[in-house]
């Protein structure tokens, strides 16, 4: 099943709601609506995760809100999936997608922006992608 839109952003405030944040009445209301309450986290999870990998989601704007959601999850086995497709976005020159995978990385205290970063929002998609080439250098 391929998600819109609306269900990642209520597949995000299942997994925050399943990690014990509470929601807020319209946060309830989309889950309410979305579809996906039958659905456990974890097998949304794994919906999501398998729709990304088999190219269900051509669309980069797609994929993004996909890798917002999982990293709603807080789960550090994600970590090889998201350095895949961190190197699948890296080499498609998909600035956004990096960053959303660099988030979500970092959220999971992968050291992918370098800690002497310097520089204005200007220039910030072209620090971004070095920092995420050294990173997938690193690896």
């Amino acid at each position: 099943m391929k998600l819109t839109n609306d269900q990642f952003e209520a597949s995000a405030y299942i997994f925050e709601k399943a990690n014990g944040n509470k929601k807020t009445d319209y946060e309830e209301n989309i889950i309410a609506e979305s579809g996906l309450t039958e659905l456990k986290p974890d097998d949304l999870k794994v919906q999501i995760i398998n729709g990304l990998n088999s190219g269900l989601y051509s669309d980069s704007k797609e994929r993004i809100c996909a890798y917002w959601t999982l990293s709603k999850v807080h789960d550090r086995n994600l970590i090889p999936d998201f350095r895949k497709w961190l190197k699948s976005e890296f080499e498609k020159s998909e600035p956004l997608a990096v960053y959303q995978l660099m988030v979500a990385l970092g959220n999971l205290e992968e050291p992918v922006f370098d800690k002497k970063r310097t520089g204005s929002a200007f220039n910030e998609t072209e620090l971004n992608m070095r920092d995420a080439e050294e990173y997938l250098k690193s690896l």
